[in-house]
Parts: C-alpha cells; sequence; structure tokens
C-alpha cells in the first residue's frame, strides 16, 4: 500500500499531477500552460489527454511542428483518440498552408 501511495503522490515543485493538471487547465497563457503540462506529463507521460491538449496550445502559437509532435504522443499512446488525430490533421494542413506560402511559385 505504501508503494501505491508513494505512486499517486508523486510531486514536481511540490505538486501532484492533478494540481499541474488544474494549473494548466485554468491558465490563459499558452506559453505557460505548455510549461504546465510538461510538468504534468513529467509525472505521467502516458496522459494522452495531456498531450493533445498541450498540442493545442502549440497550435495557438502556430508552432506547428510541435503540435504534430504532441498530437503523435498522444496516437501513440492511445492509437483510436479521434480528437487528438482531427487535431494533427489541422495543424499538418496549416503547416502545408504555410510551406506553401514560403517557397518560391513554380514557373514565373
Amino acid at each position: 500500500m505504501a508503494f501505491l501511495d508513494k505512486l499517486f503522490k508523486k510531486k514536481i515543485e511540490g505538486k501532484t499531477v492533478e494540481e499541474w493538471y488544474g494549473l494548466a487547465t485554468a491558465e490563459t497563457d499558452p506559453e505557460k500552460k505548455i510549461e504546465y503540462f510538461d510538468k504534468v506529463l513529467a509525472l505521467k507521460p502516458d496522459f494522452a489527454g495531456a498531450w493533445n491538449l498541450r498540442g493545442l496550445e502549440f497550435v495557438v502559437l502556430k508552432r506547428y511542428e510541435e503540435a504534430i509532435t504532441s498530437f503523435n504522443k498522444a496516437l501513440e499512446i492511445r492509437p483510436n483518440y479521434l480528437e487528438a488525430k482531427y487535431n494533427k490533421e489541422d495543424a499538418e494542413t496549416e503547416l502545408r498552408k504555410i510551406k506553401a506560402a514560403e517557397s518560391p511559385a513554380e514557373g514565373r
């Protein structure tokens, strides 16, 4: 029983995974949210929902490659996670648009 207590009471900087998650979801600054989700994931790396939400914050910041990495991690943990799948597809679409706009037009 002591082992389980220790497992569920694991903390970073004095806060549990639940406390960091609460801070992350209540925060409005995307950079801070990512920082808090990083703490959640340091304590519970197999938390697919936190990876997905972290990815969404990267989308807000238009950091699509980092978003896709987070969505991929969520899908690695939960392959049938539809929300993460759709979010990844949206981020990939945005990334393609940016790359298309940045590349010089062919044949001009």
